[in-house]
């Protein structure tokens, strides 16, 4: 059901202007686990944001946030 609902283009509608650029999601069936990629969301990367979230962990928490039909 996440694989189904979770996309690249609904994460990337979801955290509207924050991520400037693509999203690419992988798949990773042996964990049971979608993996984002968000082009342009940390200002420059992890060592160089001034976000104050370099590593993307609040990224992950308001994910939680995106409401899926089930």
């Amino acid at each position: 059901m996440l694989a189904r609902e979770v996309t690249a283009e609904r994460v990337k509608r979801h955290f509207g202007d924050l991520v400037q650029g693509s999203v690419e999601r992988f798949e990773l069936p042996n964990l049971g686990a979608l993996n984002f990629l968000l082009h342009g969301a940390l200002g420059g990367g992890g060592t160089v944001s001034l976000r104050t979230d370099a590593q993307g962990k609040t990224f992950r928490a308001a994910l939680l946030a995106l409401e899926i039909d089930v």
